[in-house]
């Protein structure tokens, strides 16, 4: 599963017009899994099998009503690798909306970010779910280092009233 990932990711990775043979491939910086590690009030979330997704695991998160704020509900998973400063990431989950958003859509971010306070992004963006399963990605350039262990993977979830199921993360640095 890692190498497949990898190999279909390493296009995010080399610049246009670049030979792929002077480029080394990408190095993964997690262990790929659905276990998030969901938080927040006003929200419920359960491991489920799905054959659907690659891997066949996801985490249902299912936010009933809209938080006040959007980043009172999210989902985190840990980055064991480290980062330095100048690395080419790439932050990729495989995600769906099972219920909710607008007109089958829902926006939620996603970033790497410092695992302490002040929780410092190192790369962020947003991503739009829909009702088919998506290997969506951020990507950016990481501008501190940080050490193995020192950040983490986090989603704001609570932008909408929705479910979504969050399959396998992967983040990924290019040399």
């Amino acid at each position: 599963m890692k190498h497949a990932i990898a190999l279909a990711l390493a296009a995010t990775l080399v610049p246009a017009g670049a030979a792929r043979s002077q480029t080394a491939e990408p190095v993964m910086l997690n262990q790929p899994s659905a276990n998030w590690a969901v938080y927040g009030a006003g929200q419920t979330h359960k491991g489920r099998k799905d054959p659907a997704v690659q891997g066949g695991g996801a985490m249902r998160v299912t936010i009933a009503v809209k938080p006040a704020n959007a980043w009172d509900i999210g989902a985190s998973a840990p980055i064991t690798g480290a980062i330095a400063k100048g690395d080419k990431l790439v932050l990729a989950f495989w995600a769906r909306l099972a219920d909710g958003g607008a007109e089958g859509r829902s926006r939620i971010a996603a970033s790497i970010q410092q695992a302490t306070t002040p929780y410092s992004p190192v790369l962020s963006g947003s991503v739009e779910l829909t009702g088919s399963w998506q290997l969506v990605h951020v990507e950016g350039i990481a501008p501190a280092d940080h050490a193995a262990g020192a950040a983490n993977v986090a989603l704001t979830l609570g932008g909408a009233a929705h479910t979504i199921d969050l399959g396998p993360v992967f983040v990924f640095k290019g040399r």
